[in-house]
């Protein structure tokens, strides 16, 4: 929930920042009510359409998802998993350009075992460190954490990489390159991935290309399957995924 806030206000200020602010508030029955705030100084949105953004597939109005993309899901799935956590994610009295904050609210139980979790990211990724050796891989996405981290891993492993920032750059980049293997995000503005990838079937664009998505929906893996798309990854990526599914790939090619 707090992370598709924050990934909200990051995708909508594009001047300015971001700002979040999280605290505890203890209950006689033992447990924790958070409260997360989180600020931006992004596009802002009035009252007229505070409502409309908790509907599914809804957006302030239709410009944004044509500039900014999205399905309009993310919202309305945390506002529902927010009531069944007792909470709510409400929005401050806005105005249009003067960003605005979304404040989510939940109950949570307090931890009684505090053994340290190993950290997530510190895990050894058990591939081997040059699978990707000499791979010419051409990385499409709109998001630059995504890009910096998709890239980061993949040269990491002996990838030669390339970015391009948008679909319409990506089928471009594809054409006039001699890439391997193409890594496409599916919800992107101006050209989405199934625009991108069905545009370069037209030219007989014969190489893998991969769809990035963060729908994690087996409907969306049947959709990118139809569309014809080689391989089909969720976000937020797993590395030894991530890694394993290209370096199959390259395995075909050589």
């Amino acid at each position: 929930m707090s992370l598709n806030l924050i990934g909200n206000a990051v995708k909508f200020t594009e001047v300015g920042g971001v700002e979040v602010n999280v605290r505890s508030f203890p209950s006689s029955d033992g447990k924790n009510r958070i409260t997360i705030d989180v600020n931006d100084t992004g596009i802002g949105i009035d009252s007229e359409h505070k409502e409309k953004l908790f509907r599914p597939f809804t957006q302030a109005d239709n410009s944004m998802t044509r500039k900014f993309g999205g399905t309009g899901l993310g919202l309305a799935l945390s506002q529902r998993l927010s009531h069944a956590l007792s909470g709510e994610i409400s929005i401050s009295e806005g105005k249009l350009g003067k960003g605005c904050t979304f404040t989510l609210t939940f109950i949570a139980g307090c931890i009684q075992d505090r053994t340290k979790m190993p950290d997530p990211l510190h895990r050894p990724i058990r591939v081997k460190s040059d699978c990707l050796k000499d791979m010419k891989i051409l990385v499409v996405d709109d998001s630059p954490d995504n890009q910096f981290l998709v890239v980061r891993l993949l040269k990491k492993n002996g990838a030669l990489v390339e970015t391009a920032q948008d679909g319409g750059e990506g089928y471009r980049m594809a054409l006039s390159g001699s890439f391997d293997i193409v890594l496409m995000d599916i919800q992107m503005p101006t050209m989405d991935g199934y625009q991108a990838k069905h545009a370069l079937d037209m030219r007989g664009y014969k190489k893998p290309v991969i769809a990035l998505t963060a729908h994690a929906m087996m409907e969306e893996r049947f959709k990118t399957e139809a569309a014809g798309f080689a391989g089909h990854l969720t976000k937020p990526l797993i590395a030894t995924e991530l890694l394993k599914t290209v370096a199959s790939f390259g395995k075909t090619l050589h």
